[in-house]
């Protein structure tokens, strides 16, 4: 890793300037948003040349997509917060996808990449298993006994894999359902989440 650069304070490691180029992203898409945003922006933000930048992500596209990905936790935060006065499990998955659906496209962080027309390029990278554990993590911590409903570890990770697939289909055509996803979601995909429970 070279040390030149970087105002003066160069990176004690990759991890760090990886997170430092994350950063001056995310302050670039608040000042001029994700449209205006490149790595020219970003390279003036750090200090250092476009090179230097490229060095850690191959494009803007990668970029933003390690940046949405970093800040998924405050969005799940935001999410666990909306649904919290709800009990009942058919009501909090409903809600949890349909807040989902509604707010991360206009997330400025989170949902950059769906902000600049970039969602095709996204397929592969929201079924990563990183995503997915991700996904399968914050199914684990909502206010849901999963064993009750019939959810082993193996059945949760097929939810979440379920979850991933169909919130990549509302982004990608949102048009398709209408405004509002609850009177869908409660149709089909409550049945489809709730039928471990049946005898």
């Amino acid at each position: 890793m070279r040390t030149h650069g970087w105002r003066g304070d160069p990176p004690r490691d990759d991890d760090e300037a990886r997170r430092r180029i994350i950063d001056a992203l995310i302050r670039c898409v608040d000042r001029y948003g994700a449209h205006k945003t490149g790595f020219t922006q970003v390279a003036e933000e750090l200090g250092v040349t476009r090179a230097t930048v490229y060095r850690y992500y191959r494009n803007i596209d990668e970029l933003m997509k390690a940046a949405g990905f970093a800040a998924a936790a405050e969005f799940e935060a935001r999410i666990t917060a909306a649904i919290g006065p709800l009990t009942d499990p058919a009501e909090i998955l409903v809600e949890v996808f349909a807040v989902g659906v509604e707010q991360l496209p206009r997330d400025p962080h989170v949902g950059m990449i769906f902000a600049t027309g970039r969602a095709p390029m996204f397929g592969p990278d929201i079924l990563s298993a990183a995503a997915l554990d991700e996904m399968k993590d914050f199914l684990s911590r909502l206010a849901i006994d999963w064993t009750a409903l019939g959810y082993d570890d193996g059945e949760l990770a097929g939810l979440a894999e379920f979850f991933m697939r169909l919130l990549y289909s509302y982004l990608s055509v949102p048009e398709a359902t209408g405004d509002d996803p609850r009177p869908f979601l409660r149709r089909w995909l409550t049945p489809a989440l709730l039928a471990k429970a049946a005898p």
